[in-house]
């Protein structure tokens, strides 16, 4: 189960890196200002059609980072359940 939650941990880094550079490359619509910070660098990279082709890898990217965060929500919760401090408190003796 933790092994499980680790390599959600790393695959969540990775899809949030490449998000993250994705959302960068993609124009905005004030072009003019993002011009100057080289976001026409997908277009020269890429070619014409590669503002489509960003924005469905970021549509799936966005679900997958979302698809592993539950993921990792629902693990968190069922790790804790098992490991509760409360199981660990050994059970009154009655007094004899």
């Amino acid at each position: 189960m933790e092994f499980l939650y680790g390599l959600l941990t790393v695959l969540l880094l990775i899809v949030s890196g490449l998000l993250i550079l994705l959302v960068l490359m993609q124009k905005t619509k004030g072009a003019e200002i993002g011009a100057v910070f080289g976001s026409g660098a997908a277009k020269a990279v890429l070619g014409a059609s590669a503002t489509t082709i960003l924005t469905k890898v970021t549509y799936w990217l966005g679900a997958i980072f979302m698809v592993i965060v539950i993921g990792m929500s629902y693990l968190s919760n069922h790790m804790a359940k098992s490991k509760s401090v409360i199981n660990d408190i050994p059970a009154e003796q009655p007094k004899k």
